[in-house]
């Protein structure tokens, strides 16, 4: 990693050269960052508008889930059974469907060597539960704050890496090439920064991952804890195509006293009590 100061016109700019820019510090975002710190992959830089404030780190309900292979009980589990099954939900394509399928159990037993206390019992056996569609008790939770544990565990596992995190840095724009088909790095503004001259960040980097969700940005109302920003729009600016994008909701939720109920209804229940 390599650090300056440029300066441009009136402007002074930190500038960054790295190999990898991970954009976001939630969940998705950390666990890419350690992973490939974990292969090797050092010239690792996080990037995050606030740390601790995706919704990872600040979402609850009465049973937070995480699926994975089956790995108890009596119920036949396979991983072509599994992608099957998260490609007939219509949200994702096969191959998509066939990886997370395939990397659920490493993933899985990469949290709990971290450090998440999904239940088992004292001969190795993880306990699991059958949830709406999914017969194969695929289901653990730590509890109300699964991802929150999840969270914990990752930013403990950054920290003991000595990957480095700037704080307080909104990424605002991704930089590409003169064809727009290869992402160059990004810009970003240092929000701890009072003087605009000297705010902003560049970025130059070989790649870049998005770890930061999106649908907290993109509703003019919405549940999500305020902290949550997105960053699709950055993505689709930068000229990237969007597939599979499904109509999204945190739950049945209230934009004013904070109701925080779990559970499902037929379609056509849902319709009837609307009606």
């Amino acid at each position: 990693m390599g650090s300056e100061k440029i300066a441009i016109q009136n402007f002074t700019l930190d500038y960054y050269r790295i190999n990898t820019l991970v954009v976001g510090s939630g969940v998705a975002a950390l666990n890419a960052a350690v992973s490939l710190h974990a292969m090797g992959q050092e010239d690792i830089l996080i990037a995050t508008t606030q740390w601790g404030g995706g919704t990872s780190n600040n979402a609850g309900s009465d049973k937070q889930t995480y699926y994975k292979l089956s790995l108890s009980g009596n119920e036949p589990d396979s991983v072509p059974d599994m992608a099957r099954d998260l490609f007939e939900g219509k949200c994702m394509h096969g191959d998509i469907a066939l990886c997370e399928a395939q990397g659920s159990v490493q993933s899985f037993f990469n949290l709990v060597n971290l450090g998440v206390e999904f239940p088992h019992d004292k001969y190795g056996s993880w306990a699991g539960y059958k949830t709406d569609h999914d017969p194969r008790s695929r289901a653990t939770s730590a509890g109300p704050y699964t991802s929150r544990r999840m969270f914990e565990a990752l930013a403990g596992e950054v920290k003991k890496r000595n990957i480095e995190v700037l704080d307080n840095h909104q990424c605002v724009a991704l930089l590409t090439d003169k064809t727009g088909s290869k992402v160059l790095g990004a810009l970003a503004i240092n929000k701890a920064e009072k003087d605009y001259t000297r705010a902003f960040v560049l970025f130059n980097s070989t790649n870049v991952i998005l770890g930061t969700g999106g649908p907290g940005g993109i509703y003019d109302k919405s549940v999500y804890p305020l902290s949550q920003n997105g960053s699709i729009g950055m993505a689709f600016t930068a000229g990237a195509t969007g597939q599979n994008l499904t109509e999204s909701q945190f739950g049945i939720a209230s934009v004013k006293f904070r109701w925080n109920l779990s559970g499902s209804r037929s379609e056509n229940s849902y319709k009837s009590n609307l009606s």
